[in-house]
């Protein structure tokens, strides 16, 4: 069964913190101006890291997407414009601990998250002012990004205007496995057995135990949305600071 079929807005909390507390929110206070036309793009530089870490994300944003066309009425054929950024190689895409063949099976946890057809899925480079030269030219507004994951004082700089032009598109950016987040989604066995069946469990070897492990001890709370994801949302501004090292030389 597909996701639209499996998956509807209720299934998903979203919190935001607001000084020293958690406020329960909706989707469009977490995400504010999205659209379901918006190009939402996670850099994941080893292949296994966006789906362990905003796979909840990824899925609100595609029930969203169903919602709104389910509201049309009638039948529909779509996918939302939802892209993968990864690390590879002529020896295969990265994972933590050297590389993986690259085949169709090897992407079987991002097709599990609507990341589909296999054309959003882009093969990128390693470094930091790499996969940014994607998200430029993929024209990403909704981006997820690993908080660690920064460019070196050395960083090739790029041309002069991928920094207006992403000043210009990205509307929201997201660091994910943050220090200190401040918005959290949960969600309820209806998607966790969903990302167990789909994602995790298609996850390599070694990472696929330990986040099968982790989910099923979460699955111990008493709460009716244990499973928590958590993201700290940063100004575009501030994120393209961070990125300066790829900048400081294109004036």
């Amino acid at each position: 069964m597909h996701t639209s079929q499996i998956l509807q807005s209720g299934d998903f909390q979203y919190w935001r913190r607001e000084r020293d507390a958690l406020v329960q929110v909706d989707f469009n206070t977490c995400f504010p101006d999205y659209r379901c036309t918006d190009r939402l793009g996670v850099v994941s530089p080893h292949l296994e890291d966006g789906a362990l870490h905003t796979r909840y994300a990824l899925l609100a944003a595609t029930t969203t997407f169903y919602d709104d066309l389910r509201a049309r009425g009638g039948e529909f054929f779509d996918y939302p414009h939802h892209f993968a950024f990864f690390d590879v190689t002529a020896e295969g895409i990265a994972i933590h601990g050297g590389r993986q063949l690259l085949d169709q099976t090897t992407f079987g946890a991002w097709s599990s998250l609507d990341v589909w057809p296999e054309s959003q899925w882009i093969q990128a480079s390693s470094s930091v002012e790499g996969m940014l030269q994607h998200v430029f030219a993929w024209q990403i507004n909704c981006l997820f990004w690993p908080e660690s994951f920064m460019p070196a004082l050395s960083a090739e700089p790029l041309p002069p205007y991928v920094q207006p032009l992403l000043a210009a598109r990205l509307k929201t950016v997201y660091y994910y496995d943050a220090t200190h987040p401040d918005v959290e989604i949960h969600v309820n066995d209806n998607v966790e057995d969903l990302m167990r069946e789909r994602c995790l469990s298609r996850l390599p070897e070694g990472v696929r135990e330990a986040a099968l492990s982790a989910s099923v001890a979460a699955a111990a709370s008493e709460s009716p949305f244990p499973y928590v994801e958590r993201y700290r949302r940063v100004p575009v501004d501030a994120f393209l600071a961070d990125m300066a090292p790829c900048f400081q030389n294109a004036a």
